[in-house]
């Protein structure tokens, strides 16, 4: 295979991950929460740059790998909504999701009730509190300014559990504005939060600014195309000529 071909043949894989992943950001332009992916370029190598003896491969090429997504964790806009269950973090934190697959981080505040009566955030899987799930039943509830879930007559039901990660970019997402922290990566509690109240902090995708790189991508991957049709045909045209 050629090197030309080689390198279009990746260059088209790369702007279709690129694709793949700004399509999904516009998919969650007002998923309450969302954080935005991007993709992690790396330059990784056609052939091995040393064989056994550590001389050095004069056919080595480099070539654009995108094998593993970022995310960007900056806050999105923050809308009020009225209603008493949202809450939104202004700054540093993440809410605490207990899951069958353990605990998830969000940052999306659109919480409700499920079926058992418990504070839920995303797939109505239970919020943590600082002594676990919190109950709130069937009365109404509200949450207050310092993480306070407060029923209608005043009781105060539990306090919301948000931890903060000094390597963010670790987490890794698990869908429905969800992240999952590695082994190695230790949540600190966030003693005083600052939280808005009745309110939902937005996705951080910027529309405009994900269209236009919809549009640029789309072109890019099509010269790539374009030009693994073009070394396909050359490399065709060579062996006939060989081989008449």
């Amino acid at each position: 295979m050629s090197s030309a071909l080689y390198l279009s043949g990746v260059g088209a894989r790369a702007r279709m991950t690129q694709l793949e992943m700004v399509s999904n950001n516009l998919a969650n332009v007002d998923t309450p929460g969302y954080k935005a992916d991007e993709p992690l370029f790396s330059a990784a190598l056609g052939m091995a740059l040393e064989d056994e003896a550590g001389r050095l491969h004069k056919d080595a090429f480099p070539f654009v790998s995108t094998a593993e997504a970022g995310v960007r964790h900056e806050s999105g806009s923050v809308s009020r909504t009225g209603r008493t269950l949202d809450v939104a973090i202004q700054g540093n934190g993440f809410f605490l999701v207990q899951t069958p697959g353990g605990i998830r981080y969000t940052r999306s505040g659109a919480f409700s009730l499920n079926a058992n009566g418990e504070l839920a955030g995303p797939g109505g899987n239970p919020v943590l509190g600082s002594g676990g799930p919190i109950s709130v039943g069937s009365a109404g509830a509200r949450i207050e300014r310092d993480g306070s879930v407060v029923s209608d007559n005043g009781a105060v039901l539990g306090k919301l559990q948000i931890e903060e990660f000094l390597e963010p970019e670790k987490l890794h997402k698990q869908g429905e504005s969800l992240f999952a922290a590695p082994l190695d990566l230790v949540g600190l509690p966030v003693e005083h939060p600052q939280l808005e109240v009745a309110s939902l902090e937005q996705s951080n995708v910027q529309a405009v600014h994900e269209l236009a790189k919809l549009l640029i991508l789309q072109r890019a991957f099509d010269a790539s195309m374009q030009a693994l049709a073009a070394d396909d045909s050359a490399s065709r045209q060579l062996i006939q000529e060989m081989n008449p």
